[in-house]
């Protein structure tokens, strides 16, 4: 049925450790997916991030991994876990989901596998592609001239932008989560 597939698949060490990460970033997702609890699934969420990190140091991109880290895990998932704890009460019933759901989830999710396979094995130059790019291209101080740099290829504006808007998500949750005198008055005397 896949007569390339010993050749599209070799198993060296970085192979190796690049199968089992993989698995490990799709059972993290999985799992954050899966379980009911949102606390539970940001702690899932974390964790695949911090696998993907991973991966991207496998390929030699450090930046990469490290910017992984940073934004997705040190800033986006920690915004999203102070926004569960300011607005959620822990101790109440998870949703409960309808079983066609879940049924229909699981049918488009093993079409959409499907459907790459379909498209990804046909490739013979997929695992043996040539770099184009320079040799550093990727480099830590490339990234940081393009990043920070004000000229017409520089990233400086949009990083200021997007810094600014995860203070105002902070402070948004802050304002969502804060209860009135009112609600604490009305809780103390129940």
């Amino acid at each position: 049925m896949f007569p390339d597939l010993p050749l599209s698949f070799p198993m060296g060490g970085m192979d190796i450790a690049f199968y089992v990460v993989a698995f490990v970033i799709l059972m993290t997702a999985v799992c954050c997916v899966a379980v009911k609890n949102i606390l539970q699934s940001a702690v899932f969420l974390i964790f695949s991030f911090v696998t993907t990190a991973i991966l991207y140091m496998l390929m030699h991109a450090e930046f990469i991994a490290l910017a992984q880290v940073m934004v997705y895990v040190g800033g986006v998932v920690i915004f999203v876990v102070f926004t569960i704890l300011l607005t959620s009460h822990l101790g109440e019933d998870a949703f409960t989901t309808k079983m066609p759901r879940i049924f229909t989830a699981f049918a488009l999710s093993i079409a959409f596998v499907f459907v790459m396979v379909k498209c990804v094995l046909p490739t013979p130059d997929l695992a043996s592609g040539i770099v184009n790019s320079p040799a550093d291209y990727s480099s830590l101080q490339n990234f940081a001239l393009r990043l920070l740099g004000n000229d017409p290829n520089g990233f400086i504006i949009p990083f200021e932008i997007v810094s600014v808007l995860l203070l105002m998500t902070l402070i948004c949750a802050i304002t969502v989560a804060r209860r009135s005198k009112e609600d604490i008055e009305e809780e103390a005397s129940k």
